[in-house]
This record gives C-alpha cells, sequence and structure tokens, in this order.
C-alpha cells in the first residue's frame, strides 16, 4: 500500500530583521498544495541578505518554486532515472531562467547597479534544500546551508546529509555560483524489505539549527517536533509560526523557515 505523506510548513521574518526593518529573505513551498498525498515535495530556501544580495528575497522564492515544480515532474515521469547530477542541473537551469525573466521585467534601477559585483547572478544569491518521498523512494538535494532531518519509528532523529567542508563561519555555497551544479549534495534513499523508512522529514534554514546552543540539542527539539506532528497535525501547523518567531527571538535573530513531512502512522 502506498504510503500516505502530510505536508505543510511556515516561514517567519527573523527578530533583527523586524528591528532592521528589512523582509523575510526565506522561502518554502510544497506539493501537493492541499498537503496531503501518495507522493509530497517540499523545499525550503535562504536568501543571503548581504548588500550585493539585494534580491536575495525573490531569489529564494524563485529556488523554492523551480525545485518543487521540477521535482513533481521528475516523480511524474514513469521513466526517470536515478538523481543525480541531472535533477540538480535541471533545477538550477529552471532557476536561472526565472532569475533572467525577473531580471528582465524589473530591470536594476541605478542604485541597484551599484551593488553589482561578483557573480551575474548575485543579486539573487540563496541556498537551496529540497526533499521528495514516494512509496519507496526518498530524493534530497541541497546547495548551501540548512538542515534535513529524517525521523524513523523507533524515535531516531539523523541529519541526513553531511555539511559542506572546507568553508569557514558563514560562508556557504550558493545557487548564484557559476559553478553552482557541482556544489550540489544530492542522495536518493530506496526502501528495502528489511530496512527502516523514515516516517519524518523536517527540512529548515539555517536560522532554525543556529538558534541552539549545539546539534544534539537542535536533534532533540526536531524530535519533540516529531511527537507533537503525529499527536496534532494540525495544531503544529497553527502554532508554528509563533513559535518559529519565538525561536528567533531567543536565538539567532535570523529568518526561520521550516518545512515538515509525516508519514501516516498506518502505512508500513
Amino acid at each position: 500500500m502506498a504510503s500516505n505523506w502530510t505536508i505543510g510548513g511556515a516561514s517567519v521574518r527573523g527578530a533583527a530583521h523586524v528591528r532592521a526593518g528589512k523582509g523575510n529573505e526565506d522561502a518554502v513551498a510544497w506539493h501537493p498544495g492541499a498537503g496531503t498525498g501518495a507522493r509530497v515535495v517540499g523545499a525550503v530556501a535562504d536568501g543571503h541578505g548581504a548588500r550585493a544580495h539585494f534580491r536575495s528575497g525573490t531569489g529564494s522564492r524563485l529556488a523554492v518554486e523551480q525545485a518543487v515544480a521540477r521535482l513533481v515532474r521528475h516523480l511524474d515521469d514513469p521513466d526517470a532515472d536515478e538523481v543525480g547530477s541531472a535533477l540538480a542541473g535541471d533545477i538550477l537551469r529552471g532557476w536561472r531562467r526565472a532569475v533572467d525573466a525577473d531580471v528582465a521585467a524589473r530591470p536594476y534601477s541605478g542604485e541597484e547597479a551599484g551593488f553589482l559585483t561578483g557573480p551575474r547572478l548575485g543579486p539573487y544569491g540563496a541556498t537551496l534544500l529540497t526533499f521528495a518521498a514516494e512509496e519507496d523512494v526518498i530524493t534530497i538535494l541541497q546547495i548551501g546551508d540548512g538542515d534535513l532531518m529524517l525521523g524513523y519509528p523507533d524515535g531516531r532523529v539523523v541529519r541526513a546529509l553531511r555539511s559542506d567542508a572546507g568553508l569557514v563561519g558563514e560562508e556557504t555555497y550558493s545557487l548564484c555560483q557559476e559553478d553552482a551544479e557541482t556544489r550540489f549534495k544530492v542522495t536518493s534513499l530506496w526502501r528495502g524489505e528489511d530496512a527502516d523508512w523514515p516516517d519524518f522529514a523536517l527540512l529548515a534554514t539555517d536560522g532554525v539549527a543556529k538558534s541552539y546552543r549545539d546539534d544534539a540539542v537542535f536533534a532533540d527539539a526536531v524530535a519533540r517536533l516529531r511527537d507533537f506532528a503525529r499527536e496534532d497535525w494540525p495544531g503544529l501547523l497553527s502554532n508554528l509560526p509563533g513559535w518559529l518567531e519565538e525561536l528567533s527571538g531567543q536565538g539567532s535573530g535570523d529568518d526561520a523557515t521550516l518545512c515538515i513531512a509525516l508519514r501516516n502512522p498506518s502505512q508500513t
């Protein structure tokens, strides 16, 4: 029997952005829009926000839109092969075309042009983390920072991908880089007859994990969210924006965004 997944999320402006009068530069999207299906796709993105990335909020919105659309198309293709770099390249090309269309529709002002430095698409720079789940396969792609945590029926919560190596401090890879396609991390999980299969996934922009003291405390919070999701999914979605605002205010001050997917406990 096909797994029945439920998906949803929220994105809030960080406390520091509120104080500075800046907008929310994160974005989140998911499919199906109604939130339930045998196959679900979710994505979060984080615009860089520095002066050189003055349209990064738009960049993150375009990123989640393109990622979800292309992953849905991938799931709908019965002849689709393993994901690999081909899907990452497809998402990146879609994002670049969408950015170019936005620039054509909204040419840079004289003031904005004065901030143009670095890569051609630098003003729209953003990270991206995306997830697709169907009955027997989970597909994950990421460029830049952020966290994707998987939960299992035995209560374990694990990080799905390793952190990028060789970066210092707040450095991160970005969709706006010329070599962005080579910076994607891509993995697929295949369900075996005897293998444990995740029943929960959480995608978070980096402002969420940075609000906790360390990875262990963050993982414990994710485990509690999994329990909450299983007990009261509507209540979780209702409380999520307020909880994220409080978390940002007491923690990183950054924009905070989550996308959460839960597999129906009756589906094994």
